[in-house]
């Protein structure tokens, strides 16, 4: 009888090899690691009201959530309340300064030049009202893609000595603006059970629609005691 020949301990049959070779040229992923379909990013939210009870018109904030690609550099605009995302205020003061960085944004996403207007508002899908307390909003992404994950908010009216209604040469506040928004940036991979706590960093300007972060946080006071809560999580 003609035995087959015995392959030593540790040697590879070629097909072994051949997909040893093609795991380390294209990558190779475990079956099942991974969701078969999209991934739900939920974004958790607590106010403090205490703090914007505080200001001068003791209204709660606007709010943008918006995501960007952290390979190919996509932006979407995830959530906005409905006065900043439609720039209509109800017959009072226009505030071009509300939500200047996610305005710069999504005039990236949409191709767009102006800010939201009635006549060219930000779609009601990703609009509501403002939240008073706690708000939860979740989007869909591909899985297992990495995104930057950003929050910008701005209470109307929270003046301070570095943030005042008339400033010591003289420039007024004309929107009532008051600590300009700050803005949070945090990273998730859209795996199920990854989260993300999205950190302060930084501002925009109190008097003009700017469209970078401005690291500098001397003088915000009170709007850093905004959120009590900000968790995203993949779902």
């Amino acid at each position: 009888m003609i035995r087959p020949a015995l392959r030593p301990r540790g040697v590879l049959s070629m097909g072994a090899c051949l997909s040893l070779a093609f795991c380390g040229l294209l990558g190779c992923r475990n079956p099942g690691a991974e969701p078969a379909g999209p991934v739900a990013l939920r974004f958790s939210l607590s106010l403090d009201p205490q703090v914007y009870s505080r200001s001068k018109y003791k209204k709660p904030p606007q709010i943008a959530i918006w995501i960007e690609d952290a390979v190919g550099g996509q932006i979407r605009t995830v959530w906005v309340t409905e006065k900043t995302g439609a720039g209509s205020w109800g017959g009072k003061i226009v505030r071009p300064v509300s939500l200047p960085y996610w305005v710069s944004r999504w005039q990236k996403e949409t191709g767009s030049s102006g800010d939201p207007a009635p006549e060219s508002p930000v779609a009601d899908a990703v609009t509501g009202a403002t939240p008073t307390q706690d708000f939860t909003c979740l989007t869909e992404v591909p899985a297992a893609t990495t995104w930057n994950c950003f929050i910008e908010v701005n209470v109307s009216g929270d003046f301070n000595d570095s943030f005042p209604a008339e400033s010591q040469d003289g420039k007024r506040d004309y929107n009532g603006n008051g600590q300009p928004s700050i803005v949070y940036k945090g990273q998730i991979t859209a795996l199920p059970g990854q989260s993300s706590r999205p950190k302060l960093i930084g501002r925009t300007d109190q008097f003009e629609s700017v469209r970078s972060v401005i690291p500098d946080l001397e003088g915000i006071s009170d709007a850093k005691g905004l959120f009590s809560t900000i968790e995203i999580t993949a779902m």
